[in-house]
């Protein structure tokens, strides 16, 4: 279940936030904070993406940042941050971006479960619209329990 890794302590709600790079360090200072990710691997995701784009903009107006295990990850986890005005990340097709899953992940297998789980979320408008207008954690607890 999503509720092993989603807690009161990985989410974060904000009106908005300056640009993606604010939105994406936000997403990952739970995970630095609970020693999951080194500080190394949020500066990974800004490289990959001013290389290659917003590689990590999964669907309309949801993101999932995420590098390589070898940039930093300590452990697997996950963080939830809920943007509520949105913010540009240069995705043509799906901007403004108001959900965003940090995840970090040890290995390309281990966190299987974790990310068919998400793709349920992702492909649910009803619970992706329920994600973006939720004003407080306990909302978004009740919704992400589901999976």
């Amino acid at each position: 279940m999503l509720t092993d890794w989603i807690n009161e302590s990985n989410i974060s709600i904000i009106n908005k936030t300056e640009d993606w790079r604010s939105a994406v360090a936000l997403a990952m200072q739970p995970l630095i904070a609970q020693a999951a990710i080194e500080e190394r691997y949020l500066q990974a995701i800004y490289t990959m993406h001013d290389e290659i784009g917003p590689y990590y903009v999964l669907g309309e107006g949801i993101a999932m940042p995420h590098a390589r295990p070898e940039d930093g990850v300590i452990r697997t986890a996950l963080s939830l941050v809920i943007i509520s005005e949105g913010v540009e990340f240069g995705s043509e097709d799906n901007d403004p971006v108001y959900i965003i899953f940090g995840l970090a992940a040890v290995d390309s297998h281990s966190h299987i479960d974790m990310i068919a789980s998400l793709a349920k979320i992702f492909c649910d408008e009803e619970t992706v619209k329920k994600l973006k207008i939720a004003k407080d954690k306990d909302t978004i607890l009740e919704v992400v329990q589901q999976f």
